[in-house]
């Protein structure tokens, strides 16, 4: 599938994004490419989280978006959850055990960090929201999304179910979906421009309030999507013009970030609807050449393995570092080399990941497909 290529894409160069973070060196700290078109681009890759979140609302409102479109019966909460849940809670509190306690030796240890960790809430904690596992802040989140979909998706189903035109049924969906992304927004802004706070106040621009209107960007896309079901594929001039559109707010995004005090305040929107437009082309038109390169097997394979990438390639860099085992930043070709090591190690560890607890974990949901339970249209993160 090729939406699994972009998930793979979208891992690999978050693998690539923090070792360049990694190789900051000086007092303070400087990036070894600072002043280049390489720094410009490299420090930006942090954006492909937002790519994580549109792919992930996407595919998820999808069912919801189908159902109350058709005016069929919501989709059963308790199921969907059980599904995310078993899909995401195995792995990471596997991974977050193992890493605390490899760094809290004598108990009780930081047991807030842990706490925060296990129930999901650490982004909401200025101190520990990147301790333990960094990355992990976003999986934070798209457990909150979780809850939120649950709820706002069987209500909106609910609702479209007493409706009795399609016309009604998307204006309600994409009214609400609307809204959602000016709360988003809006409380971005109440941050930076009521609340006054600084780029290091980590939960107001991390958690998911910050957050809803990247998530809005993949919930308008499902709509969409569901609602051209019928619809014959988009031409190929319509699909030209929405991957250009959408690589040039990507580019926009990035060449405006550094100009922009609070990084966090439109950066991300920009990367959302470029990345919006981008998965738009590929999904509703039929140019073989995109499909053909997005399911190359290198990142359906990256892809297969994506979360297990993410949440382990942290430790894994701080674990090579700390043995010496990656080059000294600051000196010659650290960055390069670094990823000659970094990078196979990450995806090694993240296929064992793989198939000791994801791959057996997911015959539960398998199991319960069988007693004729519902799917999600996308077992993916």
């Amino acid at each position: 599938m090729a939406l699994e290529g972009y998930r793979g894409l979208a891992a690999l160069l978050i693998v690539v994004f923090h070792l360049y973070q990694c190789m900051r060196f000086g007092d303070p700290a400087r990036y070894p490419y600072k002043g280049t078109g390489w720094n410009l681009g490299l420090q930006q890759l942090d954006g492909f989280v937002d790519l994580f979140f549109v792919l992930s609302a996407f595919l998820l409102t999808l069912p919801y978006a189908r159902s109350a479109l058709r005016g069929g019966r919501p989709l059963a909460g308790r199921e969907f959850l059980y599904r995310r849940s078993v899909r995401i809670v195995p792995l990471y509190v596997v991974a977050i055990l193992l890493v605390w306690s490899a760094r809290n030796t004598s108990l009780p240890g930081d047991w807030r960090d842990l706490l925060g960790h296990l129930t999901f809430f650490q982004v909401y904690d200025r101190r520990t929201i990147f301790y333990t596992i960094g990355p992990a802040w976003s999986l934070a989140v798209e457990v909150q999304f979780y809850l939120l979909l649950a709820i706002l998706g069987g209500g909106l189903t609910w609702i479209c179910r007493r409706l009795n035109t399609v016309a009604a049924r998307r204006a309600v969906l994409f009214g609400s979906i609307t809204t959602i992304a000016m709360l988003g927004l809006g409380s971005r802004l109440l941050a930076a421009f009521v609340l006054h706070r600084s780029a290091s106040d980590w939960p107001f621009w991390f958690g998911l309030p910050a957050k809803l209107d990247v998530f809005a960007v993949g919930m308008l896309l499902a709509v969409t999507v569901a609602a051209r079901a019928d619809a014959t594929p988009l031409s190929r001039n319509v699909i030209s013009s929405l991957r250009l559109v959408g690589l040039g707010l990507l580019v926009w995004g990035t060449l405006t970030r550094a100009s922009d005090p609070l990084p966090e305040l439109y950066f991300h929107d920009w990367c959302a609807l470029g990345f919006g437009l981008v998965l738009a082309a590929n999904i509703l038109g039929q140019r073989k050449r995109s499909r053909d390169l997005m399911t190359a097997r290198p990142l359906a394979w990256a892809g297969l393995v994506s979360y297990s990438l993410y949440i382990w390639h942290e430790p894994v860099m701080l674990w090579l570092a700390g043995r010496g085992w990656l080059p000294t930043p600051g000196t010659p070709h650290a960055f390069p080399l670094g990823l000659l090591v970094f990078v196979p190690a990450s995806l090694l560890v993240a296929y064992a990941s793989y198939r000791v607890i994801e791959y057996p974990v997911s015959r539960l949901r398998r199991s319960r497909d069988q007693h004729g339970h519902q799917r999600d249209y996308y077992d993916g993160t």
